[in-house]
């Protein structure tokens, strides 16, 4: 097994509900049905929509859908994979939630010029591709966020968490003490993580979600964990 798998035993587990081994995903669904459920219900899901996604997901995760491999080949070990399920669920759940809002916001029917038939709203809509709302929710909300920053705030952050910079060498940078540093790091993280829920709170009203949870899901969230190639 690869040394830099942060999860191997997760890691185990996924690779042995893929081939199939009765146990091992009799295990995935005792060990992780109650976390998803509860999880679903904090973000914002209803019990029995929680309750219908977490049923859906077990087959996802094993089987193919729609010519795309099944979940589980998507996961690589590098994240928990509770994080992984939450982060498949929740997609499904944004999903769910955004179809409806389409369908109540587009009027019922439409009437067919020089006739007195109707046909339903949007039913010569082209499909579109595998919905990865969840993962687009949260680069638009990150975006937002650090375009609303003050530049000195992203050029300090992007150094001392992408650059890995210390405080003092950040202080000789920024030509102050270190105290002063640790103080502007800790209120511009703080500002980030506002605007980052706000952009969120105000894009999906319904969705609750605390920033351990955001930050837990961007460690997992890609496109081709939403089934996208």
């Amino acid at each position: 097994m690869h040394p830099a798998l942060s999860h191997p035993d997760d890691f185990h587990l996924a690779q042995e509900c893929l081939e199939g081994k009765t146990s091992a995903l009799a295990y995935l669904q005792e060990t992780f049905r109650e976390p998803l459920l509860a999880f679903l219900q904090k973000a914002g899901g209803l019990p029995h929509e929680a309750a219908e996604i977490v049923t859906e997901v077990w087959s996802d995760c094993v089987a193919s859908q729609n010519g795309t491999k099944p979940k589980l080949a998507h996961y690589n070990g590098l994240c928990s994979l509770k994080t992984f399920l939450n982060t498949i669920t929740l997609n499904v759940l944004l999903t769910r939630r955004r179809k409806d809002r389409r369908m109540m916001e587009r009027p019922m029917e439409l009437p067919v010029a020089g006739t007195e038939e109707t046909v339903p709203a949007g039913a010569a809509e082209p499909s579109k591709e595998v919905e990865k709302p969840l993962l687009e929710l949260m680069r638009e909300a990150i975006q937002a966020a650090f375009m609303a920053c003050p530049a000195e705030d992203f050029v300090l952050l992007q150094l001392a968490h992408m650059d890995d910079l210390r405080v003092v060498e950040l202080a000789t940078m920024f030509d102050c003490g270190i105290a002063s540093v640790s103080r502007e790091l800790k209120r511009a993280g703080r500002e980030i993580e506002e605007a980052t829920l706000q952009y969120i709170k105000a894009t999906d009203p319904w969705l609750q979600l605390e920033w351990k949870d955001f930050l837990d899901l961007c460690r997992s969230a890609s496109p081709a964990c939403f089934g996208v190639e």
